[in-house]
């Protein structure tokens, strides 16, 4: 590992440390949770161990499979700051109960399937009771007809969020490795004059840009569980952006 690349190591470690410290001080604190502040809890967990996950990965040279996690920390972010942007209560309903209209739909379809090859279907027949229980309840609590659910694709939730720049780029770079698109194969097989090559160890090719993008998508969701748990870790997260902020200026000033 170069010195550069150490001591990016080093700014993403001191954001997952800061995390574990923000998971521990709002322990502290008794707080009220409406359906907003529960999602963004769950979007910070998630966030925090993917983060750490994309940070070990890393560190034993698997960046293609680091750089899938990326995209999952991508898509936390752009519906955290879409929910908490503007009418948050609101949004973060239609968020709960979209999703489990989805999961509804996605039942329905096996359901379905196994009917019609005569499979085994009791387990997931209980299962989609269970989900449509869940629907009318929430319908209930939340006063909220499924007509009126519509959730935006996620290009356009990026765009509203200011992050469209960063679906073009981050996000689609990392759907290369998700979906196994032939673009990505130069990562796994180069040709030679005497045949095909396999690169399937570990390496540091992709570890910097994933390092980076990781830790510019990461910190917006710990900035936002801070700020709205009101935390005080405003200045500390700021101090760790701040080495981040010179070490990109570094980055720029030896190209």
């Amino acid at each position: 590992m170069n010195e550069r690349l150490k001591h990016l190591d080093e700014i993403n470690k001191s954001l997952l440390e800061l995390a574990e410290n923000l998971q521990d001080e709002f322990s502290k604190k008794k707080i009220a949770l409406s359906p907003e502040f529960v999602l963004l809890c769950f979007f910070f967990a998630k966030a925090s161990k993917t983060a750490s996950a994309v940070f070990k990965l890393c560190r034993q040279g698997y960046t293609e499979d680091a750089c899938v996690l990326v995209r999952t920390i991508f898509e936390i972010v752009v519906k955290c700051l879409y929910i908490f942007k503007e009418n948050s209560d609101e949004k973060a309903k239609n968020f709960i109960l979209h999703d489990k209209y989805e999961i509804r739909k996605q039942l329905e379809k096996v359901v379905g399937w196994n009917r019609k090859i005569d499979l085994e279907n009791k387990e997931f027949e209980e299962e989609l009771e269970s989900v449509n229980r869940e629907c009318i309840i929430l319908e209930k609590d939340f006063k909220i007809s499924k007509k009126k659910i519509a959730w935006p694709h996620l290009d356009v939730l990026s765009e509203k969020v200011g992050l469209g720049n960063k679906y073009y780029t981050i996000y689609w770079l990392s759907s290369l490795y998700v979906h196994t698109l032939v673009r990505s194969s130069r990562s796994f097989v180069h040709e030679t004059d005497s045949g095909l090559t396999f690169s399937i160890g570990p390496d540091e090719k992709l570890s910097e840009d994933v390092l980076i993008w990781s830790f510019d998508l990461f910190r917006l969701v710990v900035r936002e569980f801070d700020v709205r748990f009101n935390l005080g870790y405003k200045e500390r997260i700021s101090e760790v952006e701040e080495k981040f902020n010179k070490f990109m200026l570094s980055v720029t000033n030896e190209k």
